[in-house]
């Protein structure tokens, strides 16, 4: 796969910062941000919750998101990479 560079928008700071305080290196966002669009790239409804526990199947531990990471991870892939991501809150 090749690999992508990110723009250093001010969202993306904050997802970097938000992620590593959940103990995440910054050198694995793009990772993490591919494999989130792995997981909802084929449509759907999502939730924090769900992706989460994608993303503990594919190794990433439990939780790594919250709903704030979850939100910035969708507004880059909708305003950077042009995908349209339906997601829900759980109240």
């Amino acid at each position: 796969m090749k690999a992508v560079k990110l723009p250093m928008t001010p969202e993306l700071r904050s997802l970097i910062f938000q992620l590593s305080e959940r103990g995440v290196s910054p050198s694995h966002v793009p990772a993490l941000i591919r494999n989130v669009l792995h997981i909802v790239g084929g449509g759907g409804l999502f939730n924090t919750e769900m992706v989460n526990d994608c993303l503990q199947q594919l190794g990433w531990g439990q939780k790594v998101l919250d709903e704030r990471s979850f939100q910035l991870i969708v507004y880059i892939l909708e305003t950077e990479w042009g995908y349209r991501v339906r997601h829900y809150n759980i109240g």
